[in-house]
């Protein structure tokens, strides 16, 4: 075995034991200077540096695996580890308040280079969250960009899926072992991250979700990006802990606007009112951010727009084009709108239209209700 397998090991081996901070390991690692040199202090060097109970906990955990034995487990639970002593560990991580000794990975992890930004924001969203997350994740994936966050339900998660549906990598920071799956409705999600992106966590494997480990996760996420966006976060929200941590680690922070009477905009709002930068297209983050030079051009759509093609349609079906947007309404309120702009025909002729749009794929129905295909909504 190598010297630099050996502090490799031991730099594993210390990261594994639970409920040391990673103050308490950086303090160690400037005392003995390598892993390995932790691992060979004595206890009361130890309990002299960082107490007497993180001694205790360290002198427990020599008896009952040694670094080697913590090393095979990784490996057979395919996951692996890097910390601050090698150079795949991401560099935006250095020079943070509070910087994680080590993370344990699967897949990969993000490269230093490539623009990244955390999407965040509200775990049960609206019906316009998750349009906005979709479409903003999409289309800053389609850029090149690397989109970050906690694999949670709600905004985390959808932007997530887009991006990735997207063609773009994107990388989970969890708030539990590297191994775990939080939560159990995410597992195709983390499958596919872990195969075109990666999950990682500051985290032992095997470690539970706890809601005390998720605000430190946050750093992390901030932390590998050179952005945040939100997209809906209330008044009181856990999504404000990581922008505050954004800010404090100097990056750049974006929000979607949303009503003044929306509960799940009040957060987003609220920081607007405080100087954040508002969000409306991907193209938003990108020009303030100085990458539309960096990054390839956006594609150009093939064939005819949907705006030429809906243009094309008969003046009714055009005005509930023109009427619809990414949020869903009744048919009800669309033929009140319609009879408001002069149109006279009866509901079954409007109810025959829609469902006529509807099969050319230009508005979908969801419970009842009617909004434009995301894609088109976009284009409109």
């Amino acid at each position: 075995m190598t010297q630099n397998e050996r502090e490799k090991q031991c730099a594993c081996w210390l990261d594994s034991i639970s409920f040391i901070t990673s103050a308490n390991k950086y303090r160690l690692l400037a005392a003995a200077k390598t892993a390995e040199g932790i691992y060979n202090m004595k206890e009361t060097d130890i309990s002299y540096i960082v107490g007497e109970k993180n001694a205790a906990l360290i002198s427990r955990a020599k008896k009952l695996q040694s670094p080697e034995l913590v090393s095979e487990k990784l490996h057979t639970a395919k996951i692996r580890h890097t910390s601050c002593l090698e150079r795949d560990f991401p560099a935006r991580l250095r020079n943070i308040p509070d910087p994680p000794f080590g993370l344990f990975y699967r897949g990969e992890l993000p490269k230093d280079t490539t623009p990244a930004v955390a999407i965040i924001g509200a775990r049960k969203c609206s019906e316009y969250g998750y349009c906005m997350a979709t479409r903003l994740a999409g289309e800053l994936g389609k850029r090149g960009v690397n989109i970050i966050s906690g694999m949670a339900l709600g905004i985390d998660g959808i932007g997530q899926r887009a991006a990735l549906d997207a063609g773009a990598r994107s990388y989970a920071v969890l708030g539990c072992g590297a191994d775990v799956v939080y939560p159990k409705s995410n597992m195709p999600l983390y499958e596919r991250l872990v195969k075109e992106g990666g999950v990682m966590s500051e985290y032992p494997p095997g470690t539970a979700p706890k809601p005390m480990l998720f605000p430190p996760r946050n750093r992390i996420i901030s932390a590998l990006s050179d952005a945040v966006l939100v997209v809906e976060a209330r008044e009181k929200s856990g999504t404000l802990i990581t922008v505050d941590m954004a800010l404090e680690q100097g990056r750049e922070v974006f929000v979607v606007p949303g009503r003044c009477t929306d509960g799940l905009s009040a957060g987003c709002n609220r920081l607007l009112r405080q100087g954040a930068s508002a969000v409306m297209c991907a193209e938003d983050v990108i020009n303030d951010m100085g990458w539309d030079r960096l990054l390839p051009a956006a594609e150009a759509e093939k064939g005819k727009s949907v705006s030429s093609y809906i243009k094309e349609l008969s003046p009714l079906a055009a005005a509930v084009c023109g009427l619809l947007d990414i949020l869903p309404v009744t048919c009800d309120t669309i033929i009140m709108l319609l009879r408001e702009q002069g149109f006279k025909e009866s509901a079954a002729q409007i109810s025959a239209e829609l469902l006529g749009l509807e099969l050319k794929g230009i508005i979908e129905r969801e419970g009842g209700q009617y909004k434009l295909k995301d894609e088109i909504a976009i284009d409109k």
